[in-house]
């Protein structure tokens, strides 16, 4: 599949999210836990970046690797999430703009090497992918974060 062509299917499936909801989550007091703001704030700029997105240099997608990134999203909701298909597809569709079209990771991230996922000279690391990658279904496995050498994870 052309990325274009997916880019356009998950914008069609991602229209009718409630992504106030989400924006108003990255804000709200109530909301206490950093790690949720952060991810609630991370989550709606994807969302806004996917719609402002152009593809000038078309790719093309295997479908497999389409398939396979929606079943491991698929098996990770029916084992800790079952019953919450809006947050599903939610993460479906952003999981697969990440990983595919906008190479990013799939967690929020910063230029603080002192963050779990952070980005430093041109690359995107993560200190959990090594322990996190050969979980059963990992999306780690997709994710384009490198791991961090042992050194690094201090």
């Amino acid at each position: 599949m052309k990325a274009s062509k997916l880019l356009n299917i998950i914008r069609q499936n991602l229209k009718d999210y409630p992504i106030d909801y989400l924006k108003n989550k990255a804000v709200d007091d109530r909301y206490r836990d950093p790690l949720v703001k952060k991810l609630a704030k991370y989550n709606s700029s994807v969302y806004d970046e996917i719609y402002e997105a152009d593809i000038e240099d078309d790719f093309e997608i295997k479908d497999k690797i389409i398939k396979n990134i929606q079943s491991d999203i698929g098996f990770y909701f029916d084992r800790y999430a079952p019953g919450d298909e809006e947050t599903r597809e939610f993460t479906k569709y952003i999981s697969l703009y990440l990983v595919l079209i906008a190479k990013k990771p799939l967690h929020p991230f910063s230029e603080n090497s002192r963050d779990d996922v952070y980005f430093f000279n041109g690359d995107y690391y993560c200190k959990g992918r090594a322990r996190y990658i050969h979980d059963k279904k990992s999306l780690c496995r997709y994710c384009i974060c490198k791991n961090v050498s042992f050194s690094g994870m201090f």
